[in-house]
């Protein structure tokens, strides 16, 4: 943990509780934190009188030296929510796959980012309309809801179980992107193991996780993939999926679907848990990652839905990741 450096944004009127008591756990868990402000101004009071002072503001700092952001509710977010450089802030981090946390009314600075189409969201009641209309789904019935990389809660009572999610998030963390991917081995379909790092070497890479080749989502999508990967090949570069089934069942279905793509197997989760994919029962989480030709990540995120190609970014990072 002690790598970790987290942004709590902060605007006048924050909730108090729902500030002190993230940035306390996460100091004990050795995780760095900075308060960021809008530039507004250098000491914000909270909705009972306490007061706050920003380390930065969000016009100086750059996305890529965080690891994720958590936005409190109160009447904060109404603020944060009018200022560019907040919203870009969000959009970058939702990208990047890095943690986005959202409490009360926090979630109204997601929607002003465009982040939450297609989302399980929760949050005040208040705000379930605005939520609705901006595609997400409502969610009432939990404390605290979690959607790939994206973590709200209704209110200062659910801390405890929202903190519980962030310190598990951060427990495996994807990579950070811009700096070179994880090594770890795989079995190819020789049953051989290969390293991760001799396969894509030298090619710019489009790695996809998923969970089980035999599981509904896989069965309706994977067939899909059959053409972007023609069209990455043309490119000159690959398209592979990674999952925890053996080879054995790889193979087998690989032939009944008419996969033209190779599919890697990580019985041993090591490469999933590089990545910071592992999911329950041990299976990948759905996501997509992106290496350039010199063997950095340049994009990565979590698709629940299985269809990468309408991820926020993902056409724009392919089509760049080809210029490296």
């Amino acid at each position: 943990m002690n790598n970790r450096k987290v942004m709590i944004f902060i605007e006048n009127l924050y909730q108090e509780l729902e500030l002190w008591y993230p940035l306390l756990r996460l100091k004990e868990e050795g995780i760095e934190t900075k308060l960021v402000g809008t530039g507004s101004s250098d000491l914000y009071s909270g909705r009972n009188g306490f007061p706050a002072r920003p380390e930065t503001n969000a016009s100086s700092i750059s996305s890529r030296d965080f690891d994720g952001v958590i936005i409190p509710g109160g009447f904060a977010p109404d603020y944060l929510r009018r200022y560019p450089a907040i919203i870009n802030l969000v959009k970058e981090i939702f990208q990047q796959g890095k943690l986005i946390g959202a409490l009360c009314h926090g979630p109204s600075v997601l929607i002003s980012a465009d982040i939450i189409r297609g989302k399980r969201i929760t949050g005040s009641r208040a705000i379930r309309d605005d939520i609705v209309n901006a595609g997400g789904e409502y969610i009432n019935d939990y404390q605290t809801v979690v959607d790939g990389n994206i973590l709200t809660a209704q209110g200062p009572n659910d801390l405890p179980a929202f903190m519980k999610e962030v310190i598990g998030f951060f427990s495996q963390t994807k990579p950070r992107l811009k700096n070179p991917f994880p090594e770890s081995f795989l079995y190819d379909d020789h049953l051989e193991i290969i390293s991760l790092s001799s396969v894509v070497k030298g090619f710019p890479t489009v790695l996809l996780f998923f969970d089980s080749i035999a599981s509904p989502l896989s069965q309706k999508v994977l067939v899909d993939y059959n053409r972007l990967s023609g069209s990455i090949h043309q490119f000159g570069g690959k398209f592979l999926a990674i999952s925890i089934d053996s080879i054995y069942v790889q193979k087998e279905y690989t032939q009944k679907m008419g996969l033209e793509y190779p599919l890697y197997s990580d019985v041993s989760g090591d490469t999933i848990r590089a990545f910071g994919v592992k999911g329950k029962n041990n299976l990948a989480e759905w996501s997509v990652f992106m290496i350039d030709k010199n063997g950095i990540l340049r994009y990565s995120e979590n698709c629940p839905s299985g269809d990468i190609e309408n991820l926020p970014g993902f056409k724009r990072h392919l089509d760049s990741l080809f210029n490296f």
